[in-house]
């Protein structure tokens, strides 16, 4: 969730450079953090041809081609056989778009076109006209145009070695060329009474604090969290039956949204990131030729002259990071992962020493908190 991150390690470039902002309390508005149950996009998918290519298209290898070329011209009247249709300018393709909650019948949407055969580019090619089915198998929207792809392909000889290709030309978009046949039905105009939040990423502090506000500013008994991610709202009588209003006015309320720890790695690409506040259990870590140390000690403040008082206990901590024997790093202070990932990034560790230190750390039981791996 964009608006939870409290601090962010960013992707270490090449000298593994790693930093990590200070974490904060961040408030933010309910509606960027909780979205309508019910209400969502659905996804679309068809099957068809692309022609006009320029010798770029499948080749007579690719049998479901060429049969649906003749498919095609037989609607229109004209019977051929398999030998006498050249696919050379025409692409098989599989058409995808993204339905959204509230389309009605006439609404154009962005379309996605992908090459199945064998064709090397739909670089000036137009889509014919296809159908989009929904997982229900009903037609809910009809493609057709020409398509834009994000490259170019050139040669004298095809795929020769005088031929260049500029990013990937066997897949593009026809924009605005998706027209909806079907309107939506959401939940929302199903149930007059309420609906239902959900929390993008679920809590049960957050949950809470939702219900939590929507009572307060709505009155008591409009909203209960029923889990870590949802929260059944009432309408309230003044918004009986318009729950679009309700809505609009609910959705700018802010709050509080608490974020469980998480630190996310990306073993691939080196990216690691995590919540500034993640705290560290006293360890001591040994990696490659570095040594890290976490430690916590209690001293004792001095109490003021002639008080009664019990002077205040202090916990310190000190994380320390030593490569061969030589110290780098000295930190005071709580121990958080944000720290220790500083002290890394001051002796110059590479993110793969990162992401290895953060799993260990999370296995030894110190990091308290999930790790997951993409």
């Amino acid at each position: 969730m964009r608006t939870q991150l409290a601090a962010l390690l960013a992707t270490a470039l090449l000298a593994g450079g790693v930093t990590a902002a200070p974490a904060g309390a961040q408030t933010v508005r309910l509606k960027d953090v909780a979205r309508v149950q019910g209400v969502t996009s659905n996804q679309l998918v068809g099957y068809g041809v692309v022609t006009g290519l320029n010798q770029t298209g499948d080749s007579t290898q690719v049998a479901f081609t060429s049969q649906t070329v003749q498919n095609i011209l037989q609607t229109f009247g004209l019977t051929v056989n398999s030998q006498a249709v050249r696919t050379r300018d025409v692409a098989a393709v599989i058409v995808t778009a993204s339905l959204p909650a509230f389309a009605h019948s006439g609404d154009n949407v962005d379309v996605t076109v992908s090459a199945v055969g064998d064709a090397t580019s739909l670089q000036g090619g137009t889509l014919v006209l296809t159908e989009l089915r929904a997982a229900n198998n009903l037609v809910y929207a009809t493609a057709q145009g020409p398509i834009s792809v994000g490259g170019f392909s050139a040669s004298n000889d095809l795929n020769g070695p005088n031929s260049i290709t500029k990013n990937h030309v066997t897949a593009g978009r026809v924009p605005l060329g998706g027209v909806i046949a079907r309107d939506m039905n959401t939940s929302l105009t199903h149930d007059s009474n309420g609906f239902s939040y959900v929390l993008t990423s679920p809590d049960y502090r957050t949950a809470a604090r939702v219900a939590s506000v929507l009572n307060g500013h709505f009155g008591a008994g409009t909203a209960r969290a029923n889990d870590a991610e949802t929260i059944r709202v009432t309408l309230p009588v003044r918004y009986a039956g318009d729950p679009v209003d309700f809505l609009a006015d609910a959705g700018d309320l802010s709050l509080n949204a608490d974020q469980v720890a998480k630190v996310v790695v990306n073993e691939r690409t080196g990216t690691v990131v995590m919540g500034g506040d993640i705290t560290l259990a006293p360890c001591a870590i040994a990696h490659g030729n570095l040594s890290i140390t976490i430690a916590s000690s209690n001293e004792v403040t001095p109490a003021a002259p002639f008080s009664s008082t019990q002077p205040p206990v202090q916990s310190n901590t000190r994380i320390t990071a030593t490569e061969s024997g030589k110290k780098l790093v000295y930190i005071s202070g709580a121990a958080t992962l944000a720290q220790v990932v500083r002290a890394l990034n001051t002796i110059g560790a590479s993110p793969r020493d990162l992401i290895a230190i953060v799993q260990a750390l999370r296995e030894s039981g110190s990091l308290q908190a999930d790790v997951e791996i993409i």
